[in-house]
């Protein structure tokens, strides 16, 4: 049996074979279209972006077969001892982030991430001299992945000085803010924020009267203001506060007040639904006024206006399966009226049918996890937010909206 010692010494090389094999022309395809889809059609990238490119595309990118690189070189390597199939197959878990470096140990180096808040025990299979250039204080851009119980360096680093430690916990604050799955590995964080969560859905639903609220564009901007000063100064929680009481006692000044930035056709919109979802969270919807009418008297459906709108939000990627199933709980029956009509299937049952239909127009959202909309942040991090940012405030979805390009942060330096 391996020792932990040995697998580093052993990954160096199997690291190198994987890439290689990740370069065969039976992967080209695949390669081109996530070039496109993360970098865009011509990138520019240096030595550093390319290797991590490279590492994210032979251990993450989902291939057209729902599998990964890695697990193709697994399965055309049955020569490998059982530790080392178990090492390569736990490379999928890649932990990227910011981190700060808390001290060297012989051939390994203890990191904190700033984002997860976490800490990370990690090797480098190209030796331990690397971490000569990383003395206790300095930061490191990485991404890790698992090896036995601790961490190895995987792909490019870039060591960050110590005296740029205020510039990159900022970078830290907008990393979690753009992506939010790093920040929820630590699962204190995640259940922190589902408590969170469950608290502003309840003042919402306190100050609106319902979870679900249709509005005119025209008065959402006024709605939400009003919301805000309800929110921050009446409110209180299960500690007998409000926002803004907390917010004066943890960093000694006023709760900004609330500026969601409304897209101009928000604005303009005949309606908008807001949605407080208890897992999904705080949700804007242009134009639901049109589809919940059409629930609420199915033979709408039958009508050129109602049954485009419904079938907008079944075949618009970027809305969740949440209106209709918020809509359709109110009545099945009127629910399989709806899409018998929108759909021209006078068989079509909710009940039978319903979850069906969703998935297949929904599939992304069954593919991941559901995670909130509320985000906890560090001590260190939420101090070094800006003086007009409040760190655990709801963050809203647009939908429909322009869509972030999937995939992760860039990161630069080096290792294996």
């Amino acid at each position: 049996m391996a020792d932990l010692a040995d697998l580093v010494e052993r990954s160096g090389e199997l690291k190198r074979e994987l890439i290689d094999f990740s370069h065969q022309r039976r992967f080209e395809r695949a390669a081109r279209k996530a070039v496109a889809e993360r970098l865009g059609r011509h990138p520019i990238l240096d030595e550093e972006q390319a290797i991590n490119f490279q590492d994210w595309f032979a251990l993450q990118a989902p291939l057209p077969d729902g599998r990964t690189v890695v697990e193709h070189f697994v399965d055309a390597r049955p020569d490998l001892p059982a530790e080392e199939r178990a090492m390569l197959l736990a490379w999928r878990d890649v932990v990227e982030g910011l981190f700060e470096v808390k001290r060297r140990s012989g051939g390994t180096i203890l990191l904190h991430n700033l984002v997860d808040d976490l800490a990370y025990r990690a090797h480098a299979n190209v030796g331990p001299a690397i971490f000569r250039q990383t003395p206790r204080g300095t930061f490191l851009a990485a991404r890790l992945v698992p090896i036995g119980d601790e961490w190895l360096l995987s792909g490019a680093s870039t060591v960050l000085p110590a005296a740029n430690r205020a510039e990159i916990y900022q970078m830290a604050v907008e990393l979690s803010s753009r992506f939010p799955a790093m920040v929820f590995r630590n699962p204190e964080k995640l259940a922190q924020a589902w408590e969170l969560q469950r608290e502003e859905r309840r003042m919402f639903i306190d100050f609106f009267g319902s979870d679900l609220v249709v509005l005119p564009g025209r008065e959402i901007a006024a709605r939400l203001r009003a919301y805000d000063r309800y929110r921050t100064y009446e409110a209180r929680g299960a500690d007998g506060k409000t926002v803004a009481e907390r917010s004066r006692e943890a960093r000694g000044i006023e709760p900004p007040a609330l500026d969601y930035p409304l897209p101009d056709d928000f604005i303009a919109a005949e309606t908008i639904g807001i949605i407080y979802d208890e897992e999904e969270g705080f949700n804007f919807y242009l134009n639901l006024g049109t589809v919940a009418e059409t629930f609420a008297n199915p033979a709408l459906a039958a009508d050129r206006k109602h049954r485009q709108a419904v079938l907008a939000y079944l075949n618009d990627e970027s809305i969740s399966p949440l209106p209709f199933r918020r809509l359709a709980s109110e009545d099945h029956e009127r629910a399989s009226q709806v899409f018998q009509l929108a759909l021209k299937q006078p068989r079509f049952s909710w009940e039978r049918d319903g979850e069906a239909l969703l998935r297949k127009h929904k599939a992304e959202f069954f593919a991941q996890p559901v995670l909130p909309s509320v985000l906890p942040m560090s001590g260190p991090l939420a101090q070094a937010a800006r003086a007009d940012s409040e760190p655990d405030r709801p963050r809203p979805n647009y939908r429909p909206a322009s869509r972030r390009k999937k995939g992760s942060w860039k990161s630069r330096g080096g290792s294996r």
